[in-house]
């Protein structure tokens, strides 16, 4: 079976790209150079819409719940009352899951918090995905983590193996994909772990390979020239560096990579 192919997208057109090039599910966020937040209700209708218009039914879209930029992953209830507020908001406009993860100040799985958002989720039968605040946890706790973070109720978790990209940490991403399907025999509920992070044509196949993973994650991005002028809307430069857009055909050849090992 091919792995599933998620793209993080941040605009539009950036979506659109996306399920043009063969994506089997859409993470939909605001404000990917912050990692992603959560994306608007506006945006999320109109890829929507042109899911159903475009005959692409099988995409799958999950949104981010995230309210703040921030590695910490730690949130106070006035915090997790918006990102509640968001995640029923999404819902009921069509979003098909959700991505999400909550850790203590002392690094640890925050498992209040987070069964907030799974018992919120998973009333609308929407499953979540835990994300990369994953590998901001202990890495010699990570068996147990995992089995925690099932118990929550999620379904996927997205890890780079505690390291920068995937690629760098492949033997621990690996050892991640056979703890996940573990926990899955056992509990008997499905726990995926899908590599993420510098995911490329150049690497994907790798990836799979190596780790035998059933899903993996890539934002697929290339720079899109847009001429801003002199001013800066944020206090940096990043106005003018132009806009990071997903790249269809970048898209494209990791499906095909990923495809081409599958069939070998």
């Amino acid at each position: 079976m091919i792995p599933l192919l998620e793209i993080c997208v941040d605009s539009f057109e950036s979506a659109v790209a996306a399920i043009r090039g063969g994506a089997d599910r859409l993470e939909l966020c605001a404000a990917l150079s912050e990692g992603g937040l959560t994306p608007s209700v506006g945006l999320l209708r109109e890829v929507k819409n042109f899911i159903a218009t475009n005959h692409a039914s099988t995409v799958v879209l999950y949104a981010m719940i995230r309210c703040r930029r921030g590695s910490d992953f730690c949130y106070s209830s006035t915090e997790m009352k918006i990102m509640l507020h968001d995640l029923r908001l999404l819902m009921e406009n069509g979003a098909d899951g959700f991505v999400f993860g909550a850790l203590t100040v002392t690094g640890e799985i925050d498992e209040e918090n987070c069964r907030l958002i799974a018992t919120e989720a998973l009333a609308g039968q929407k499953p979540v995905t835990f994300h990369r605040a994953y590998d901001c946890t202990d890495r010699n706790n990570m068996r147990s983590n995992l089995e925690i973070i099932a118990s929550l109720g999620f379904t996927t978790v997205l890890s780079s193996g505690f390291e920068s990209t995937a690629v760098q940490a492949l033997y621990t991403v690996a050892e991640l994909v056979k703890v996940a399907n573990e926990i899955s025999l056992k509990t008997g509920t499905l726990l995926t772990l899908m590599p993420g992070s510098g995911v490329s044509p150049s690497n994907a196949q790798e990836i799979v390979k190596r780790t035998n993973c059933s899903a993996i994650h890539a934002s697929a991005r290339s720079t899109k020239k847009v001429d801003t002028g002199a001013l800066s809307m944020g206090g940096s430069t990043a106005d003018g560096e132009g806009l990071l857009i997903c790249d269809e055909a970048i898209v494209k050849e990791i499906k095909a990579q990923i495809r081409l090992w599958k069939e070998q």
